[in-house]
């Protein structure tokens, strides 16, 4: 992205969109605009008056703009989607910690990754962090049903169920990280997956290498199972949840030095009695750093709830590092 533009941006674009898209005429918020924008950044009401004003407000974007940290990787969407932007907005409205941003991929590498869909959401800290910073990828479920929605539906009814993701377990956390969710219409695909990585690390130079992060929930744990199979070194630690825990046919023997957490709901059926044996097969293999946790009661909703619940598992994965290789 050669610049990604500000969650400010989004957040006015949304707030906006009524009359953006359907009055071409209207370059200017109304006062009602003007009165929520003030509710979400106060801070911009420079002189106090508790109002804001149209020259306010540009000076406050310009401010953020200045301030906005360096990035390298592919502009967000410009497709003006109105309801995905007041989605975000929304979103991003409950963040206090975090940024959400949308990250479209390039046409090029888009063609290489099967049916993950052109955007994905990038969460970074609200804050400015000096130096590398981490990147933890979260790997969503879902079945059938669900892919058949575009991605703002997506996103709208991840809201109303409350349906975690990363994101959401970045805000917990509070920690200074990169969180990268990706998105995709079908069975997540490792090669694909791999791509996507390598196009990550090479245009986000902010990112340390050496501090890549995985997780995933029910489906996504199963793909995230699949992805460390395949690519084992690529990752400093890694959270496969919800799932039924792989195939007895895995060779457990390469994972041995990836840090595992495993976590299901209690009430979760074969998924539970999966992650159970699926880190008895780790510690088999000679694995010292294989965590696991059974939320008590909870079936497969709540057990990803209770997942994206814990800040500790962020915390966690921090304390690794992948193992110096010389590339």
């Amino acid at each position: 992205m050669n610049k990604q533009q500000s969650v400010l941006r989004f957040v006015i674009l949304a707030l906006l969109a009524p009359s953006l898209f359907t009055n071409a005429q209207a370059q200017q918020p109304s006062e009602e605009q003007l009165a929520r924008l003030l509710k979400r950044f106060p801070e911009a009401d420079q002189d106090k008056d508790g109002k804001l004003s149209r020259e306010e407000v540009q000076q406050f974007v310009k401010s953020r703009q200045r301030n906005r940290r360096p990035a390298a990787a592919t502009q967000p969407t410009q497709a003006g989607d109105a309801k995905l932007l007041e989605t975000l907005a929304g979103m991003n409205a409950q963040f206090k910690n975090v940024e959400l941003e949308l990250l479209e991929w390039p046409g090029d590498l888009h063609k290489k990754l099967g049916k993950m869909t052109k955007l994905a959401l990038v969460t970074r800290p609200v804050k400015k962090v000096e130096g590398k910073l981490p990147l933890l990828i979260n790997l969503h479920g879902g079945g059938t049903r669900w892919f058949n929605n575009n991605f703002q539906q997506q996103l709208a009814i991840a809201q109303e169920v409350g349906m975690k993701r990363g994101f959401d377990l970045a805000e917990l956390a509070g920690k200074d990280l990169i969180v990268l969710d990706p998105n995709t219409a079908e069975r997540w695909n490792p090669d694909s997956l791999d791509r996507m990585l390598d196009y990550v690390l090479e245009s986000f130079p902010e990112i340390d290498k050496d501090r890549v992060y995985l997780m995933g929930y029910s489906a996504g744990g199963g793909a995230t199972w699949r992805w460390i199979n395949q690519s084992p070194d690529r990752f400093a630690a890694a959270a496969p949840c919800g799932f039924t825990g792989g195939s007895v046919q895995d060779d457990a023997k390469k994972l041995a030095k990836l840090p595992i957490w495993g976590m299901a709901g209690g009430d979760d059926g074969k998924n539970a009695a999966g992650i159970r044996k699926m880190v008895e097969r780790l510690k088999l293999a000679g694995n010292v750093n294989v965590k696991h946790t059974e939320f008590e009661g909870a079936d497969h909703r709540a057990g990803g709830k209770a997942v994206f619940g814990t800040a500790e598992l962020v915390d966690w994965m921090l304390a690794f590092k992948r193992p110096t290789t010389t590339e």
